[in-house]
């Protein structure tokens, strides 16, 4: 209901006939405005393609860096063990 007392009409409702929408558009215009619609797609899917290698560009640094992290921490326990481990050597002649 609006303010006015009458019944609320939605602001998206046509004031016109549905019958006087569809006009009927000239040949060369209408070829016109396909052609900027196959435009504005073709631009889209090319900002889509380039946003989806640098997604893929970022997912295998990313990937680099978790298998390099992952191979360090596999790594340092065996390298301190071996780092602080007495060489016989040492034994022998103490």
């Amino acid at each position: 209901m609006s303010l006015l007392g009458g019944p609320a009409s939605s602001p998206r409702a046509p004031l016109q006939s549905s019958k006087a929408r569809m006009k009927k558009l000239p040949k060369k215009s209408q070829n016109e405005k396909y052609r900027l619609k196959y435009l504005r797609l073709r631009k889209a899917a090319k900002a889509t393609v380039f946003e989806n290698a640098a997604i893929c560009d970022e997912i295998a640094r990313l990937e680099e860096k978790f298998l390099k992290a992952k191979e360090e921490r596999r790594s340092s326990p065996t390298d301190l063990a071996s780092m602080m481990r007495v060489p016989s050597t040492l034994l022998a002649t103490a």
